[in-house]
């Protein structure tokens, strides 16, 4: 199996990660190709004294926990290798391996019947790491979240046993997987998962209002808020704040062409007027490649069938903020954010509010999910390029110029927060005398620790935001 340590010729591409903030330096990085294979490595690490093993699936972790940590003197079991896909389409299940990126997932399930999983938002993202976190993305009020489609997983855990969990099998790990997000208990070699039929006429939406006043921000954000808390379930989307303008923008899972242009009629009738109103009827997978290539922060990707892990080709300074929103936004916010919002930079900085169903979902205590029945998810990233700063030191420096900005924004939204979002891990969340464990975990800390002292006694897997032993 492929291995690396410090000094071999391979190390830096082993290690390399996309975000500037993400790197660490662990102790090797070994990539397996099969259950027995991460077997082994567990076996050899404790033979051998190591103290902390790191699971690197999602590939995303914005403080590195997927190495170890900045801090972390970690084995790295690296999941790339551990990609296998099997769609079944009379079940409509797909079994896939722990590395596997989500987006290739989503190009085979639709090739294979017209099938769908609904994802996060980073499509060239591990599923073995998303599905622990909750996988919030375009199509979520239609189709709820990732985590709640696993059915069942193989797992390789710290005394190097192979388990396999569900609602009937060590349910106690099963619950505890699905919303921890950091790879507190075990490695995840294998996941099979509900898939669904895509929308049969979907279509992305692009509607833009230039931010210049607060008072024309108030009443456009007012509108957005209001037709998206109140429109049927196949309108899915996604307020912006960024480069000059107030958008609202997402993806439309609807049936027929006749569904799709009523509810577009209602928009643009509901809707605040403007002259950037942008309709784009495609099939499911363009739908995706638009809205997780194209149109975000980080459009590295020609298509989705050339989708990969990022590591160093376009490196950056990326630092990310996100937070549940419990209850629709009060006219008192609306005006604190729109008095914020005049003054954000027209580059390089990005607000979110990610529309959710309230009402849908597995019940709350059927995972490990600290917040459901939530109408928003927000985030915030600002994010510098190396190749347009020219050099790492002047990346480093342009980035110091939007995080002042970004605090201020966090603690205009904090009060209306019910808890940080793991899939965007920050540590500054323990800022200002605030409990990170808290943030992320709540009500469900003690039977995390609880279900930890019980598969992992020896804190074997383990980061600064994993579930700690006592």
């Amino acid at each position: 199996m492929p291995m690396s340590f410090p000094g071999d010729s391979s190390f830096d591409e082993a290690t390399a990660t996309w975000n500037y903030l993400a790197q660490a330096q662990p102790v090797a990085v070994v990539a397996p190709r099969s259950t027995a294979e991460v077997q082994e490595i567990i076996r050899c690490a404790r033979e051998a004294g190591v103290t902390q093993l790191a699971i690197r699936s999602g590939g995303h972790s914005f403080e590195g926990a997927s190495l170890g940590g900045r801090d972390g003197h970690a084995v790295v079991i690296d999941m790339v290798e551990m990609n296998d896909i099997a769609i079944d389409g009379d079940q409509q299940t797909a079994t896939v391996g722990g590395g596997t990126l989500t987006g290739n997932l989503m190009v085979q399930a639709f090739d294979q019947g017209g099938l769908m999983l609904p994802t996060g938002e980073c499509i060239a993202v591990g599923i073995g790491g998303q599905i622990q976190c909750g996988g919030y993305g375009h199509y979520v009020r239609t189709y709820g979240i990732q985590t709640d489609r696993l059915l069942r997983a193989e797992m390789v855990l710290a005394d190097g046993s192979v388990v396999v969990v569900d609602e009937n099998t060590h349910p106690d790990l099963f619950w505890a997987i699905r919303g921890s997000g950091t790879g507190s208990f075990g490695v995840i070699t294998s996941l099979t998962v509900e898939l669904n039929k895509a929308p049969a006429a979907p279509a992305n939406f692009f509607i833009k209002y230039p931010l210049t006043d607060a008072a024309s921000f108030v009443s456009t954000f007012t509108a957005l808020q209001d037709y998206s808390l109140n429109a049927p379930l196949a309108f899915n989307p996604m307020i912006v704040i960024w480069r000059g303008h107030l958008e609202i923008l997402g993806s439309l899972a609807t049936e027929t062409d006749a569904e799709r242009d009523a509810l577009v009629a209602d928009m643009r009738e509901k809707l605040p007027a403007t002259e950037e109103f942008d309709i784009r009827p495609a099939d499911y997978l363009e739908t995706m490649r638009v809205q997780g290539l194209e149109d975000t922060s980080a459009p590295y990707y020609p298509d989705l069938t050339d989708i990969r892990r990022e590591r160093r080709e376009h490196l950056r300074y990326m630092k990310i903020k996100a937070g549940f929103v419990p209850e629709p936004f009060t006219g008192e916010f609306i005006q604190a954010l729109a008095e914020h919002a005049i003054t954000q930079p027209r580059e390089n900085l990005r607000i979110q509010l990610l529309g959710l169903d309230p009402n849908s979902g597995l019940p709350a205590e059927a995972t490990a999910i600290k917040n459901r029945g939530c109408p928003w998810l927000m985030g915030m990233s600002y994010s510098v390029l190396r190749e347009d700063a020219g050099d790492t030191a002047t990346m480093v420096e342009l980035s110091e110029n939007y995080e002042q900005w970004q605090h201020q924004a966090y603690e205009i939204f904090y009060p209306y927060l019910s808890g940080g979002y793991i899939g965007d891990d920050d540590y500054e969340e323990a800022d200002h005398g605030r409990d990170m464990f808290d943030s992320y975990y709540g009500q469900h800390l003690p039977q995390l620790k609880a279900i930890k002292s019980k598969y992992d006694p020896d804190n074997l897997f383990h980061h600064k935001l994993s579930i700690p032993i006592d």
